[in-house]
């Protein structure tokens, strides 16, 4: 029994190819600053940052229409002002409530 364990440990250890071919698996894939494992860390990283792009473009999208509406819109300034502002007109009062 002893002597056939020591002889497949041996057969294992004298196939080079086998070897060179996990070392090549290990190296590529885990160890190389251009390894399957970091390049999969860069497309999550990457997707996670154009969620962030759409967010601020549809957030840029609304200011950007608010802005036009505030510069073509007289109503919609008084809006601004009297929600965002806490202007009144010289007749009415206004109460805060928080």
């Amino acid at each position: 029994m002893g002597q056939k364990l020591k002889h497949i440990g041996l057969c294992i250890i004298r196939q080079k190819y086998l070897w060179t071919i996990l070392a090549f698996i290990a190296i590529v894939g885990f160890l190389d600053p251009n390894s399957v494992w970091r390049l999969h860390e860069l497309r999550t990283q990457n997707r996670d940052l154009e969620a962030e792009i759409k967010t601020f473009e549809d957030q840029y999208n609304a200011d950007t229409k608010a802005l036009n509406d505030l510069m073509n819109n007289p109503e919609a300034v008084e809006r601004v002002a009297r929600v965002n502002l806490y202007m009144r007109t010289a007749d009415e009062d206004v109460y805060v409530i928080e």
